[in-house]
Order: C-alpha cells, then structure tokens, then sequence
C-alpha cells in the first residue's frame, strides 16, 4: 500500500515537473503555426500589394517623426485604453499577427501584434504603439513588448541572458531586419529618456519586466540593424531546432525508463 502511495505521488510531482516544459512546447507550436500563417500569407501576395503596405507602414512612422514618440508603460495598472491612430491599425494589417521576432541565443520565436493589450501580451509579443512600425528606413525606433514569462509560455523570461554583441531578428512583409544589442539597460517605468530616435539610425527595443515576479523596473535591449545574412540565419536555426531534438529525445527516455520502471513495480506487487 505505502509502495503504491509512493508511486502515485511520484507520478503526481514528474506532471507537476513537467508540466511548464509541457505547456511551453504546446504554445511553442501555436506560435509556429502563427508565424507560419503569416509567412504563408505574404508569400501569397502580389508584390504591388506588400508595397502598399511598406508605403502604409513608413506614412505612419512619418507621422510619429512630426508629433514625437510619448511612451504609455505597457506593464502599468492604469496605462489608458489603445485608441490607436486608423492609420496604425491599417498598416501591415495582412494577417493576425504584423510579424515575429527570433531570438536565437535565448531560444524565441514569437509573432509580434499591434498593440500592447493584456489579450495580446497573453499571446505573444506586442508592438509598443507609440514607437516605429518595423522598418528597414534609417531615422525609427521600434519597441517589442513581452511578458517576462507566463505559466505557459517563456516569452521574454531570460532576455537578461542577452549580451552586447548579440543578435535577434524581426520578420515583417517579405523583409528578415538584422539587430545587434548595443546596450541592455535597468530602467524605473517612468524613466522614458531611452525612447528617442536618431536619423541616422534603425534601432529597435525589447521590453519587458524586470526583476522577474517582482516588475518594479523595466529591461531594456536595444539593438541597431546591421546587414541580415542568410546563413548566420540558418545556421542559428538549426541550432536552435537541434537542441529541441535533444530535449525531446531526453523527455521520451525518462517516459519510457518510468513505463519500465512501473510495469515492473507493478509485476512486484502480483
């Protein structure tokens, strides 16, 4: 009886261990799937039809150069509503998502959506409104925004693994923008001085809490586009999916050494 009891709570504390790694590959897959969608979408369009957008996309970003870039603390209890410019919404409106974000040191792959609403942080990462749309044009400063972690999914949980050196990689229509971070920065929310942007410059931002379950402070990595090369690209890629495989590989292993160890305990007891 004690062996029996012993076995169950077993079982019960590996689902518990389990469980976050479980979910995560499980939202994993939904994010795939987004992007995949998104992917599929653009290569589906005419090339006049992605013009239009990039043209729609670089009005707005224009519009932010005239009126300045006000920050809203997308993580604050009482940030107001997004009423968002028509303008804001209509660009690069082509599908659920804007785009994706990859971060390959860290293992992130997550498609980016308008807006920074509790609903589209509980999904993925969001754009910061009032900053630049994602753009290959010099003199922009985009923001992506994400959870540092939800029981689900790991988002932008060890963004603070990031280096100055280091890359990321942001999809939109039919172009891959290269970064390298030249900065990773604590900040208090209402510390706004870092949103600026330089006309010589393409920079882009990830944001999120900091310390992790505390978010008292605000994490700030922020990158300049460099050239994207295709095969720093793939070979990231492939490392990426192979440490997967051995994650996977070692999670099938302990199963089928549990199963073993169970179908034995359980002759034991007959």
């Amino acid at each position: 009886m004690k062996k029996a009891l012993f076995l169950i709570v077993f079982i019960i504390g590996l689902g518990i261990f389990f469980y976050p790694i479980i979910s995560n590959m499980a939202t994993t897959k939904v994010h795939r799937s987004v992007i995949h969608d998104y992917n599929q979408t653009i290569r589906e369009m005419e090339k006049e039809d992605i013009q239009i957008e990039k043209e729609k996309r670089d009005t707005h970003n224009e519009m932010l150069v005239q009126s300045g870039l006000e920050f809203v603390d997308p993580f604050a209890e009482n940030r107001p509503s997004e009423q968002g410019a028509t303008s804001y919404y209509d660009a690069l409106n082509v599908g659920t998502s804007i785009g994706s974000v990859m971060i390959p040191k860290i293992n992130v792959e997550i498609p980016i959506y308008h807006g920074t609403s509790d609903d589209v942080l509980s999904k993925g990462a969001g754009h910061l409104e009032n900053s630049s749309l994602p753009s290959s044009q010099l003199g922009t400063h985009s923001v992506i925004t994400a959870h540092r972690g939800l029981p689900s999914s790991k988002l932008f949980r060890n963004l603070d693994q990031l280096e100055v050196g280091d890359q990321f990689f942001v999809q939109v229509l039919d172009e891959t923008l290269a970064y390298e971070i030249e900065s990773v920065d604590i900040v208090l929310p209402h510390e706004t001085d870092w949103l600026t942007m330089d006309e010589d410059q393409n920079k882009m931002t990830l944001l999120t809490c900091d310390p992790y379950m505390i978010n008292t402070h605000r994490m700030l990595v922020t990158g300049h586009q460099i050239p994207y090369v295709l095969d720093e690209m793939e070979q990231e890629q492939q490392s990426r999916d192979n440490k997967k495989l051995y994650i996977l590989g070692a999670m099938v292993t302990l199963l089928v050494l549990l199963v073993l160890y169970f179908l034995r305990f359980k002759k034991k007891i007959r």
